[in-house]
């Protein structure tokens, strides 16, 4: 039997928690649903390709990001795309640089493209600092440093001025910013793409829009580097009823900053109440709180009363991430917490 290359045999493949439950609260979802959303398909036409280009979605989000359609790139999901810039820039034994811990799929894209991955080590309370990066990029000369800001699954966020210096001091290596979560909380760089020619914006359909099952990314830069990663871009690679709802979901744009402001105020609401329990809490810009738990096997007791939460104590002794639900949700969790504690 022909084996696979040695360095897929090392990673550990993604696995997704399929089990069924009451509330869902362990993949950074939207659990808000569109109350003002009418979608008509009789425009799909599922015999012919879908528009290569996303032109209209594009444009879409041109206005939505303050930028141009040329700018922007968009894939099925933002993670096709992280990887498509790391098949675009590394060369074998070449250095990829992300905070730890962080987003874990940035180690696995590291394994499938035979990049070295240098993680930055989080200080005490899971903050970084953009002194680190300076230093170790004069060190391992990256060619590529991905932050995810706000951090996923700690929650910390970098201030814009202290990217501004990282951009300031790393000329030779391209930044991903991935803004995954930047809706709930922080300043966007995108106004920065013309400024630097290093810079790659990455932005995703899947959390303030409440789009995850939909799989709609985009990255975001300046003209001559969308220019070169075209050339990677997987033809017809976003179906047409991904392109058809989210067009129609831009059409609803009032009421998706409601529900980004309702997440923001439920975040900061269980953030007390959680804390108030006994629990250790941290900042958070996410549509998601890290918390520490001394409670034995915390996830698996809530899984018990129908309620699922992530858990990282694989990664983090004691530490589990928690989606912020609705207020019904969040009440339901918090009681169940209640008990458990009882």
């Amino acid at each position: 039997m022909v084996k696979i290359k040695k360095t897929i045999e090392e990673i550990k493949p993604y696995m997704v928690n399929n089990k069924n439950c009451e509330i869902k609260l362990d993949a950074n979802e939207s659990n808000y649903i569109l109350d003002n959303f009418s979608l008509d398909m009789s425009n799909l036409k599922p015999n012919l390709y879908p528009d290569s280009d996303s032109t209209i979605l594009r444009g879409n989000m041109a206005n939505y990001y303050s930028c141009e359609s040329r700018n922007i790139i968009v894939g099925n999901g933002s993670s096709e795309l992280i990887l498509t810039i790391i098949n675009a820039f590394c060369e074998p034994n070449d250095n990829l640089m992300t905070f730890h811990p962080s987003f874990s799929m940035y180690e696995i894209y590291s394994k499938l493209t035979s990049t070295n991955h240098i993680k930055i080590d989080s200080a005490d309370n899971y903050s970084f600092s953009y002194e680190k990066v300076i230093e170790y990029s004069e060190i391992y000369k990256p060619k590529i440093i991905i932050i995810c800001n706000p951090n996923n699954p700690t929650g910390f966020y970098m201030e814009k001025n202290e990217i501004i210096e990282i951009l300031d001091n790393v000329g030779e290596s391209i930044i991903v910013l991935d803004e995954a979560y930047i809706d709930f909380g922080g300043d966007s760089t995108v106004d920065l793409i013309n400024e630097y020619d290093n810079l790659i914006v990455m932005r995703t359909l899947s959390k303030a829009f409440g789009l995850a099952g939909m799989r709609i990314g985009c990255m975001i830069s300046n003209e001559n580097m969308i220019q070169d990663l075209w050339k990677l871009k997987l033809p017809y690679n976003l179906n047409s009823a991904s392109q058809i709802i989210a067009n129609k979901y831009f059409g609803n744009i009032d009421e998706i900053t409601d529900n980004i402001k309702n997440i923001i105020k439920e975040r900061e609401f269980l953030s007390r109440e959680i804390k108030d329990l006994g629990m250790k809490v941290y900042p958070s810009k996410g549509n998601f709180i890290m918390v520490e738990s001394k409670i034995n096997n915390f996830s698996k007791k809530l899984e018990e009363k129908g309620i699922l939460i992530r858990d990282f104590t694989n990664v983090i002794k004691n530490h589990y991430r928690i989606t912020v639900g609705t207020k019904e949700e969040n009440k339901k969790l918090l009681n169940a917490v209640k008990e458990i504690l009882k």
